[in-house]
């Protein structure tokens, strides 16, 4: 801190000037080392790309988790060039022919809307997914998720320790559609595999879990999910991708309610499904688009 005050203070023609950016340079290389655990070669690409990049344009590769928090999903807006996503709050989108239709890939905000497929495109990023859904609420997520993978006389094992609107949500609304719902103890994943049936389509966990934070093993839980021929999603809310993501560790799915964390000041309630792969996510943007269960731009 001392050096760089005193490069503020220095002219540029200064002898020692360049010297002393030099060291400037290799301790914020080592500092971001030592906070990332980042490998050498990732080191030189980050300080190669950063000397290259000038203002107004936009970093390519990977970034920190910490900058696709901020910058993930946003860039410049191509008619005014505002740096800021703007807030569209059309219903409707212009089509130039019934031939062009959707090429611009808006229609109807119900589907698509370009204020919110920038928030989806950031929670995809952040989670290392595919694709996300942006939904009103977490229950919104939470039950197009489960629609998005089950039918009648499908069967789910779901953790005993969940979330109340989420419990409720199948003893109370999914079972009485013809859906099969066996609720255990997640902490061991023995258990789950002891209640997979031949008709298990769904394996839903949470962790931490709301509210007794019990934890489960996802890479373990996932692998029997597979076994089964079904999809593991799991609720982690509490965890946040700054702690866990759960689509690195073997999960389909992963929600996460926005009104928590994602959102952070008690303002507004919201949810997301993302997917690890396109086809899932895609079924879980057709379950939405059906439901109508969006988020207000």
């Amino acid at each position: 801190a001392v050096l760089v005050k005193t490069l503020v203070l220095l002219p540029r023609s200064t002898p020692c000037f360049e010297s002393m950016m030099q060291q400037v340079r290799h301790s914020a290389q080592r500092l971001l080392a030592r906070r990332c655990n980042q490998s050498q070669a990732w080191q030189t690409l980050t300080a190669t790309r950063l000397k290259a990049t000038k203002a107004g344009t936009w970093i390519d590769g990977l970034v920190n988790l910490e900058t696709n928090l901020v910058h993930a999903g946003v860039s410049p807006e191509t008619g005014s060039g505002a740096i800021l996503t703007p807030l569209f709050l059309s219903t409707t989108f212009v089509q130039d022919s019934v031939e062009d239709y959707l090429k611009k890939g808006y229609s109807y905000s119900r589907t698509n809307n370009p204020t919110t497929k920038a928030l989806e495109v950031k929670l995809a990023e952040i989670e290392q997914g595919a694709g996300a859904s942006a939904f009103g609420t977490g229950m919104a997520a939470t039950t197009s998720a489960i629609c998005a993978t089950m039918k009648a006389g499908d069967h789910c094992v779901i953790t005993d320790c969940s979330y109340g609107g989420t419990n409720r949500s199948c003893r109370e609304f999914f079972t009485p559609l013809g859906m099969e719902f066996t609720f255990t103890d997640f902490s061991d994943p023995e258990n789950v595999r002891k209640a997979m049936k031949p008709n298990t389509k769904l394996v839903f966990s949470e962790t931490p879990a709301n509210p007794l934070l019990t934890l489960c093993d996802i890479e373990a839980v996932s692998a029997i999910a597979k076994e089964g021929g079904a999809k593991h999603v799991v609720d982690a809310t509490f965890a946040t991708p700054v702690i866990c993501r759960p689509l690195d560790h073997g999960a389909d799915m992963v929600i996460q309610s926005l009104t928590k964390y994602y959102e952070g000041h008690n303002m507004m309630v919201g949810g997301a499904v993302i997917s690890k792969d396109a086809e899932l996510a895609e079924k879980v943007k057709w379950v939405q688009n059906v439901h109508g269960n969006i988020l207000h731009p």
